[in-house]
């Protein structure tokens, strides 16, 4: 597994990492989130890296992100389905890609189910998922891969 950094984000903001970016293999990455606080700003951060990955690779990437070892999600309604209209409306290729969310705890994965209902994307096919083998099942990888 190789480590891929965009320096202007090698940071963290409410204690979640934003500077690493996993390949999993040629169009798979895992999105590292350790631990932390997932808020508005976070989540627009991430989205921000994602979307320069995006023009920056062509043929496309499946992402993992997984929610299990977040220490809260302070996401509201509105800013869910802001962040549902931004990835919606940011649209580099017209490669069809997968992005799976895990998240054990409910509250997080109603978090991952209303992004999953707002996206609403013919580019980016979201699912929220509470069974790691059945993310890396949906995505194509082996479940190992996704698990640091």
């Amino acid at each position: 597994m190789s480590l891929e950094s965009h320096p202007p984000l090698a940071e963290s903001l409410g204690g979640v990492p934003l500077d690493r970016l996993y390949r999993l293999g040629d169009d798979q990455y895992r999105r590292m989130i350790d631990s932390g606080i997932l808020d508005a700003e976070t989540a627009e951060r991430i989205i921000e890296f994602i979307e320069l990955k995006e023009e920056q690779v062509e043929t496309g990437f499946n992402r993992f992100c997984d929610f299990t070892l977040l220490d809260d999600i302070q996401l509201w309604p509105d800013e869910v389905l802001h962040l549902a209209v931004r990835r919606r409306e940011f649209n580099p290729n017209t490669v069809h890609v997968k992005s799976a969310f895990l998240a054990t705890n409910a509250f997080a994965f109603e978090i991952a189910r209303m992004y999953e209902q707002l996206l609403n994307s013919p580019r980016i096919e979201v699912r929220a998922w509470n069974n790691l083998q059945a993310a890396a099942d949906w995505l194509g990888v082996n479940a190992e891969k996704l698990v640091l």
